[in-house]
């Protein structure tokens, strides 16, 4: 092992030392993420299933939103944004790694693939013949990143650089139909709609300086 690599995880050990000794202030909006469009480019929403207080309780967000999106010629989505105004030990984001499979979902393929200036999470699930491709990523103010370590790594730097590590979790999902064409169809469509979402994202969360809490986590 090369003396790069030993200072590189002397680094990352010591960063998460610090990350969970210093507490992040809980950040906020003056915008709910209901404001989320309903149409996006040629897509049209309607709400999707509440939550309930156990779910949102779990799940650990701030602010949430689900929503069921069609396009012409029969296209269907799901988009899930959850914003977390802070993490802390024991309650950063959920990863959808642990939350499919924990839901019935057997995963078929996990790849992290470039998307605009980040990276986002290209995951194809399958539960019987059903069949979905999600696309996710952690959103903050300064990045697009599908990776978990990736992204808890970089809440340790923003916690110490800037006393903040609110994020959201954006997920897209597209059913996946029977056919030759059915998985690169969907993966265009979700892709597609990521990058419609995306940009409301950043929008309403991060593009203005956010509303300190006087509250801060413990």
């Amino acid at each position: 092992m090369t003396r790069r690599v030993l200072l590189l995880i002397g680094f990352v050990a010591a960063a998460g030392l610090v990350r969970w000794q210093t507490a992040a202030t809980p950040v906020a909006t003056d915008v709910a993420l209901e404001a989320l469009p309903f149409d996006v480019g040629e897509w049209q929403g309607r709400r999707g299933t509440e939550f309930g207080p156990d779910v949102v309780a779990a799940l650990g967000v701030d602010d949430y939103v689900n929503r069921a999106y069609v396009a012409d010629g029969g296209r269907q989505a799901n988009v899930y944004v959850g914003y977390h105004r802070a993490q802390e030990h024991g309650s950063s984001v959920h990863s959808p790694l642990n939350c499919m499979p924990g839901s019935g979902w057997e995963l078929e393929q996990v790849e992290r693939v470039a998307f605009g200036a980040g990276h986002v999470r290209r995951v194809l699930i399958r539960k019987g013949a059903q069949r979905l491709l999600v696309v996710y990523w952690y959103q903050t103010a300064t990045r697009v990143e599908g990776d978990e370590y990736r992204a808890r790594f970089h809440a340790v730097l923003d916690t110490m650089r800037a006393g903040r590590n609110d994020a959201a979790l954006v997920r897209v999902m597209v059913p996946v139909a029977p056919d030759p064409e059915g998985e690169p169809r969907a993966a265009q469509q979700a892709f597609e709609l990521a990058g419609l979402v995306l940009p409301h994202v950043d929008r309403l969360l991060f593009s203005r300086p956010p509303i300190r809490s006087m509250a801060r986590a413990d």
